[in-house]
This record gives structure tokens, C-alpha cells and sequence, in this order.
């Protein structure tokens, strides 16, 4: 059976379902803005990511409500008063600890970056150009990784009539001549050994060393012989054979330091011709007793002694040709005389030379002096300088 309302419940009524439904509003409203305050926030510490939900304003405070501690020497991103937004990304860096070794100086740091190059820079130590950094300058931190600075020194290198400065952290010359492209030829001298450390203005001197072979020939002198003539007149001497001179070719090795002849040394030796040998005869003939002045009835040939120093010349003195004074080949048998006291063309017999004619002059030849031709050099010295009597035939 149907309830019939009057007129007064229908409105009590109507407005029990209008204060119910603005309180369901009320309630919806206030539920949807509740939850749109809350924002989503990741938090990346290291290799793990956090998803949270906060009201909190500040990175600082979503960190504490996350409960994720940190140092002050961490790094935060963004800053710590950054205003936090909804899906913000807060990444905490962690700072590790490394080792500066600066050759004798050795410094610790405890630094959030993320490379080499930059822990450098936080701790201010510069980096020149030719410094050598191990590990690398663009090589990610580890936490206890020791960074090694070597400093480059400036070094010589004195080559091929040049002078190569540089700098350099190299360790031994060997590697440093690498560096410079300097190559070393077997041969070369060094004036380090090639292990030898790098010092501070260390100079290295290279000097090229090239060998070459050569021939080179020598002329050998030939020796003269004296033999016995019998047939000849003694004091009197001859060319039976004019001798030759030999040849000897010298293999030599020479060698050049820095383009200059340092040192030469024979390799072998041969006699490519033999010399042959002067043959001078001497003769050994005696002389003919000296004919008595012998007076004839259509004529007379009168002889007369002179005491005179007697010298010896040869065609090989300096200033001495072939050709006499008087026109005739200088040879054994002509006497320089001084016109004056014996005439040109005159016959005179000298002791110990033999007969001979008066056919040259000479500067020093005055007076009492006589100049006697030879035909060896030898036996003009031998002869030297004498006195003596000779005969002239008038």
C-alpha cells in the first residue's frame, strides 16, 4: 500500500536531498584537491632510482621525507631550495674520495665530479700542454682512484746541424728521439745510452757516421843500379836502361763524422805494376897512359898544367838544362870552364874523369875553377869538391 504524502512532508523532504547532495559535493571537492597537492618525485642515488609522492616544497625536504642522507661535500640536482614540481627528477651525486699525486706533492680530495679533468679543477692544479696526466683528462672518477701528474721538462737535441727544443715526460732518450722523429742510423754516435733517464735540460748530441770505400793508386819509386863496365872508361858511367815507375792501387776506407773526414783506414793493398829498375853501368876500363908532348916538324900541340878545384854537375841540377853554352848536349866529357883562363873548345885531361873539352860556363865557375858533367846526379856528389892538376892541350 502506497504511503500519500501531504504537501509539507513532500517539501521536508525535498530538502533533506538537496543538503545530501551539497555535502556529497562538498566531500568530492575537497578529495580531488586533497590528492592534487601531492607530487611525483623520482630521486636517483647512484645506480637506484626512488618514486615518491610528497607535499613537500623543497628538494631538501622531499630528501629528509625520503629519508636519504647525504654530505655536504655530495652534490644535489637541483639545489637543495629548489621548489619541487610534480615529476621533478632530484639526482644525488655522491663525492669520492681520490688521490692527487703532483709528482712530490701529494694531495687528497673528497669531490662529487664526475672526471679527471675536473677534479683537476677543483683542486687548482694547471695542466700544461706537454704534461702527461694518468689516467686520462676525460676518464670517469672512481671512488679511491689516484691521479698521477708527470710535469714535462725541456730537453736538446742536437742533430743533422740543428738544435731541437722540447718538452717532454718521456722517460728514457730512446723514447724522446721517438717523439722527435729523430732516427738513429747504426752507425751513429750518442753521447747517452738509449736507457738512459730523462733529466731537466738533458742535451743530446747525435753525430752521423757514414763509411765509404775508395781506391786510390801510389806510384812506386824505382831503385838504380850500378854494374861494371869493363869496356867503359873508368870515370866515365851510362844509362843502359831508364827505369819506370811502378804503380800500387790501396782499397781505403774513410770514415765522415757529421760530413768531415774523421779517420781513414787501408783495407787491402795490391802492386798493380811492378817498377823496373835504372841500370847504370859504370865504367872500370883503365885509363890510357898519358902521351908525352909530341913536337912535330909541320906543327906542334903544346900541352900546359893549371891547379884548379874541380865540382861536378848533372842536367838534373836545378837551373841546369841539356843544352850547353856552347850548344852541345850536356853528357859526360863537358867541363864548365872560365873562358877567360881556358879558352871554348879546348882539350883538357882531368885525373880520375878522363879527357874532355871545355864546351859549357857557369855563374860561379871564375878564375881557377873547373865544373865537370855527369850523367847521374849520384856521381856528381860522389866526385864532391877537389883540387887538382890538370893538363889543357893548347
Amino acid at each position: 500500500m502506497k504511503k500519500i504524502l501531504n504537501k509539507e512532508q513532500l517539501k521536508a523532504h525535498k530538502q533533506k536531498l538537496l543538503f545530501l547532495g551539497i555535502a556529497v559535493l562538498i566531500l568530492s571537492i575537497t578529495a580531488v584537491g586533497y590528492m592534487s597537492t601531492i607530487n611525483k618525485v623520482f630521486i636517483e642515488d647512484g645506480e637506484e632510482t626512488l618514486e615518491v609522492g610528497t607535499r613537500k616544497e623543497t628538494v631538501k625536504e622531499v630528501l629528509k621525507e625520503a629519508e636519504v642522507d647525504y654530505i655536504e661535500e655530495d652534490r644535489i640536482e637541483p639545489g637543495l631550495n629548489t621548489s619541487v614540481v610534480d615529476e621533478m627528477t632530484i639526482e644525488v651525486i655522491r663525492a669520492q674520495n681520490i688521490k692527487i699525486v703532483d709528482e712530490d706533492d701529494t694531495q687528497t680530495l673528497l669531490t662529487p665530479v664526475s672526471t679527471v679533468e675536473e677534479a683537476l679543477i677543483e683542486a687548482e692544479i694547471l695542466i700544461r700542454p706537454d704534461d702527461k696526466v694518468t689516467p686520462a683528462m676525460d676518464v670517469a672518477l672512481e671512488e679511491g682512484m689516484e691521479i698521477e701528474i708527470t710535469r714535462a721538462v725541456p730537453c736538446e737535441i742536437h742533430v743533422d746541424g740543428e738544435v731541437i727544443e722540447l718538452m717532454t715526460t718521456k722517460d728514457t732518450v730512446e723514447e724522446v728521439l721517438n717523439k722527435a722523429d729523430v732516427e738513429l742510423e747504426e752507425k751513429d754516435k750518442i753521447n747517452h745510452d738509449l736507457e738512459d733517464a730523462i733529466e731537466e735540460d738533458l742535451t743530446i748530441e747525435i753525430i752521423r757516421v757514414e763509411k765509404e770505400v775508395i781506391t786510390e793508386t801510389e806510384e812506386i819509386d824505382f831503385k838504380t843500379l850500378r854494374k861494371n863496365d869493363e869496356n867503359l872508361d873508368k870515370g866515365k858511367t851510362r844509362v843502359d836502361k831508364e827505369g819506370e815507375k811502378g804503380l800500387k792501387e790501396y782499397e781505403i776506407q774513410i770514415t765522415y763524422e757529421d760530413g768531415e773526414e774523421a779517420d781513414r783506414k787501408v783495407l787491402s793493398e795490391e802492386v798493380t805494376k811492378e817498377p823496373v829498375n835504372r841500370v847504370v853501368k859504370i865504367g872500370t876500363k883503365a885509363p890510357k897512359p898519358e902521351p908525352a908532348p909530341v913536337v912535330s916538324r909541320g906543327g906542334s900541340e903544346a900541352t900546359r898544367s893549371l891547379r884548379v878545384e874541380a865540382t861536378a854537375y848533372t842536367s838534373q841540377d836545378p837551373g841546369v838544362g841539356n843544352i850547353t853554352a856552347t850548344g852541345e848536349r850536356l853528357r859526360h866529357g863537358i867541363i864548365a870552364v872560365d873562358p877567360r883562363v881556358i879558352p871554348l873548345g879546348t882539350k883538357l885531361y882531368v885525373p880520375g874523369y878522363g879527357y874532355g873539352i871545355a864546351a859549357d860556363t857557369g855563374g860561379a865557375i871564375k878564375g881557377n875553377k873547373i865544373d865537370l858533367a855527369y850523367e847521374s846526379r849520384s856521381e856528381a856528389l860522389r866526385f864532391g869538391r877537389q883540387m887538382m892538376t890538370i893538363r889543357i892541350y893548347d
